[in-house]
């Protein structure tokens, strides 16, 4: 494998690499974070949700799957013959030097990306479903899934990451890649200052992350019964049920109130009848049960995921 890395030979080239994997999976998993956050926001949940196990701002399968697909494409690059050229639009990707769009082969590394990311998926739901009897997403209502941990709507969104992750960030994130290595370990001014400074901060971010991992852990049953005892989650979406209820009232005096001229034309109603008719039909074609949309009832007041009962667990 071509490394495309210089290192003085009176150093650990290996520990090196192992330690700059570790700032691009500590980096995935707080971008992913972000990530997660913004889509159950506006998407999904329609509400603020820590979407991870953990109670910090990082999501450790997004940090997998980073390193798993520029692992994977590195590898791919290295051990596949040069006669076969891969998308390298920059001409030094992985240590290849020639420039080329994109090719046939390129269907091998998003066929292998797609199908890890969705094998990562799988993993780790179901670490967490049969270990700790806890959903972190919830494709059960979805046609086709597996114990409602992946489905095919969400691996073809994988998929579609895969071929984004390739042609798109592919080459940002190998060069960022180069850069970290150079910025902790370049033998440029400031160089040793540079090393020490990054790696204590990412020491501290990773002691953090551990003792949050560990608490969590071992905190996470006692939160869960807790919260389910004293019935918040059920006081709490009574509450948003009233609220909506109340906007909706509000709404309808409001347009009862204009005047005849401002009221829907029959062009808006028919437009909302189709939109109507168009949302239903993708229900029925991608949901087990139509009407259930909602997945609330596996977090808490806090956002944070409840734990499932074992009947519930065994009957998936």
């Amino acid at each position: 494998m071509n490394l495309v890395l210089e290192a003085n030979s009176n150093t650990n080239l290996s520990s090196k690499i192992l330690i700059t994997f570790l700032f691009m999976f500590m980096a995935g998993s707080m971008i992913g974070y972000i990530l997660e956050v913004l889509f159950r926001r506006f998407v999904s949940a329609k509400k603020w949700v820590n979407p991870g196990f953990n109670k910090g701002p990082w999501l450790p399968l997004y940090g997998f799957g980073l390193v798993v697909m520029f692992s994977l494409t590195w590898m791919s690059y290295s051990l596949f013959p040069e006669t076969i050229h891969f998308y390298n639009p920059t001409g030094d990707l992985f240590g290849l030097n020639y420039y080329s769009g994109a090719t046939v082969y390129d269907l091998i590394q998003i066929l292998i990306l797609g199908t890890s990311m969705v094998l990562l998926e799988f993993v780790a739901g179901l670490i967490f479903v049969k270990g700790f009897k806890v959903r972190l997403w919830d494709y059960t209502n979805m046609k086709g899934n597996i114990m409602g941990i992946i489905c095919p709507v969400f691996s073809v969104i994988w998929f579609a990451v895969a071929i984004i992750f390739y042609y798109g960030l592919n080459p940002f994130v190998y060069d960022a890649f180069k850069d970290s290595y150079a910025y902790m370990f370049g033998n440029t001014e400031g160089g040793a200052v540079a090393h020490f400074g990054s790696i204590f901060i990412l020491g501290i971010t990773y002691g953090v992350f551990i003792v949050d991992l560990v608490n969590s852990i071992g905190l996470f049953n006692k939160i869960s019964k807790i919260a389910k005892e004293s019935k918040i989650t059920a006081r709490y979406e009574k509450l948003v049920e009233a609220q909506k209820n109340q906007r909706a009232l509000y709404k309808k005096k409001l347009t009862d109130a204009l005047p005849e001229t401002l009221k829907r034309t029959k062009d808006k109603e028919r437009l909302e009848k189709t939109n109507k008719k168009f949302s239903l039909l993708m229900r029925k074609i991608l949901l087990v049960d139509p009407d259930k949309v909602d997945t609330t009832a596996n977090y808490d007041e806090n956002g944070r995921p409840i734990k499932e009962s074992d009947n519930n667990s065994n009957n998936e």
